[in-house]
């Protein structure tokens, strides 16, 4: 079945592929035989052609990874086809055992050889060293198992402290004063947190200070994520520290700004945070306030119809926290009167964009607010949600959004 005009071609392209470390072979099915094998199956396997035979070579073999057409089927089967002539090409990655007792992984390919009658007699394959190749990918399927492991990992921290973050803007006072059995309430808070991401940026914190006072701070960190989310704990950590202290906004932003720059003053990247502090009295209505570049809170007057800003006069806006060192934050007054309300946000509600790239913005937002002043606070922060996602077309928020409510009860 063989000339030795074949015999010299498959010797001239076993010496080509021996350069590619792989060892050519034609393998006799009927008489069970290697009728050539490639010098380099030395170097592979530790036997020297003459050495190998099929069954010590079949003996070698330790684990069978089948390709192409045969894959997925048991190396019995695979056998039993190839031999069988049933398919035209094998191709097999093999784990083998060499004489040395070191395992080495092979690249099997090789096509069915058929005689004038068409019946499959044996094959003609190449034998290629592929251990680098091998162990370069159990290294990365090993990284990529364990980069799976950390990921879900992360994630499961992530889902924890979301949990906490939702868990401290829900824990917070939904009325003032505390003890509502001995002492009639004398306002109410209501509020909607919607996270961007896993973490928010946005929080608020309610602090009672007095048995009549009550302070507010309310802050949009920069960003949202996990630096957000540690900057957030940082200023509530702060803040609770600072609770005592807490009875005049503006010097309170002061010596919140003055621990940002200090803590975070030397970092390469910049971190700061808009905030609104305010204090009020529920038993005269009596509000002071100071702003950190933060949104200015609204003043819901429904028996006018007007919705108005708490700012300065000169309506200048002040510096974020953690912006300029050693910032004097001023504090600004303002009385309620009977059925005026505030609503606190930050910029993700109106920074929303529609089809045409416009933005729903301040003005939008405070016309809808002044449109619907005869709604209770909770149904009115839902439909202006709602206006903001008509009008971006979308029912996700590209940053973080916090709506609070303040509605005082008992101011004459």
């Amino acid at each position: 079945m063989r000339t030795k005009g074949m015999q010299r071609s498959i010797e001239d392209f076993s010496r080509a592929l021996e350069q590619g470390y792989a060892a050519v072979y034609r393998r006799n099915f009927v008489s069970v035989t290697y009728e050539y094998m490639g010098g380099y199956i030395e170097e592979i396997t530790g036997y020297a052609p003459e050495e190998l035979t099929p069954e010590m070579w079949d003996s070698l073999v330790l684990h069978v990874e089948q390709k192409g057409e045969l894959s997925g089927l048991s190396k019995e089967e695979c056998f039993r086809m190839n031999r069988s002539g049933q398919v035209d090409r094998w191709q097999a990655d093999m784990q083998i055992r060499t004489r040395s007792g070191q395992t080495r992984w092979v690249s099997d390919m090789s096509t069915v050889l058929r005689d004038e009658s068409g019946d499959c007699f044996g094959t003609l394959g190449v034998l290629q060293d592929i251990t680098e190749r091998k162990d370069a990918e159990k290294k990365m399927a090993d990284l990529a198992e364990t980069l799976c492991l950390r990921n879900r990992e992360i994630e499961a921290d992530l889902a924890l402290a979301r949990e906490v973050q939702h868990a401290l803007v829900s824990g917070q006072l939904k009325q003032f004063p505390l003890d509502v059995m001995n002492e009639k309430v004398r306002a109410n808070f209501s509020h909607r947190y919607i996270p961007a991401s896993t973490l928010a940026g946005d929080f608020f914190e309610i602090l009672p200070l007095s048995e009549h006072e009550v302070g507010i701070f309310f802050c949009d960190v920069i960003g949202h994520g996990v630096r957000a989310a540690l900057l957030t704990t940082f200023l509530r950590g702060l803040i609770e520290e600072l609770v005592p202290q807490g009875d005049d906004p503006g010097a309170l932003l002061g010596k919140i700004n003055r621990s940002l720059k200090e803590v975070f003053g030397q970092s390469d990247s910049l971190l700061f945070a808009t905030a609104c502090y305010l204090v009020l009295d529920v038993s005269t209505g009596m509000i002071q306030f100071s702003n950190a570049g933060h949104p200015a809170p609204l003043c819901l007057q429904p028996a006018n119809q007007v919705v108005a800003k708490l700012e300065s006069p000169d309506q200048t806006p002040e510096p974020a926290l953690g912006i300029v060192e050693g910032y004097a934050y001023t504090t600004q007054k303002y009385c309620l009167t009977a059925g005026e309300a505030l609503l606190l946000y930050t910029d993700g509600v109106f920074e929303a964009y529609d089809a045409n790239n416009e933005i729903y913005g301040e003005e939008r937002l405070m016309a809808f607010i002044k449109q619907h002043l005869d709604l209770a606070s909770e149904l009115l922060m839902d439909e202006l949600l709602h206006d903001v996602r008509c009008f971006s077309t979308s029912e996700d928020f590209e940053d973080d959004v916090c709506l609070l409510a303040v509605v005082p009860t008992a101011v004459a």
